[in-house]
């Protein structure tokens, strides 16, 4: 006991120095000497401990006698569970199957089926009145020419009748130089069809490159159906 009052004493006065030099350092010591404190303790916990286990060897340990257990008459175990089951009981023998019994097949059935079409009635369809085809255009009626403009180079056509007229294969022919213009379309009641001698708008134009009425001298202006007869003369 002396021994370790004395040892704690000395541990004392070690930290009380420890935290003198501490306050002493400056800014770096103060950083660095933590780490030598805990180097430190590390030692002094091994130095304990080296201290307690040869304190340990060195106490004297007085053996016991040894007690040898007795031989005698082991007694019977006790379950700890007692589950309490039943008697098993074999299963009982069954006695042997007796044969099966014969099945009649069912009476053959001969179906004879009868297929009845229905009758269809049908529904007479209507009578469709085939549509009269529209009437033909002559190609011949009250066409006349109205005008004629040698300045501006066009006709002026007229349909003065009460039918429309078609002009396919219908020609307009400058008399003086024979040039001719073949007509197209179909001109209704009392329309005006102006007729171009070179390209203008609206009307037909006959697509001359130079102009085919004389204006100097008489130049009449000649109309004529597809079958080539006069129709209308200006002037």
């Amino acid at each position: 006991m002396v021994e370790h009052k004395n040892m704690m004493e000395q541990i004392n006065s070690f930290i009380l120095r420890l935290k003198t030099l501490y306050s002493q350092q400056g800014r770096t010591g103060k950083i660095l000497f933590p780490s030598l404190f805990l180097l430190a303790s590390c030692c002094l916990c091994s130095l304990l401990i080296s201290l307690f286990s040869s304190g340990l060897r060195n106490s004297p340990i007085t053996p016991g006698p040894n007690v040898l257990p007795s031989v005698g008459i082991a007694a019977t175990p006790t379950a700890l569970f007692n589950f309490d089951f039943a008697t098993f009981t074999p299963f009982p023998t069954l006695p042997p199957s007796t044969a099966l019994p014969t099945l009649t097949p069912p009476p053959t059935e001969t179906a004879t089926s009868t297929q009845t079409l229905p009758t269809a009635t049908g529904t007479p369809l209507p009578t469709v009145t085939a549509t009269q085809p529209p009437p033909t255009v002559p190609s011949t009626g009250s066409i006349r020419i109205a005008a004629v403009d040698k300045a501006n180079e066009y006709v002026e056509l007229q349909n003065v009748g009460n039918a429309p007229i078609d002009l396919t294969g219908w020609k307009l022919v400058s008399e003086t130089g024979s040039q001719s213009c073949t007509l197209r379309g179909v001109l209704q009641p009392n329309e005006v069809l102006r007729v171009w001698a070179r390209k203008g708008d609206p009307g037909l134009s006959c697509g001359f490159s130079f102009n085919i009425w004389n204006d100097n001298q008489a130049d009449p202006a000649v109309l004529y159906n597809a079958q080539g007869e006069e129709i209308s003369r200006f002037p």
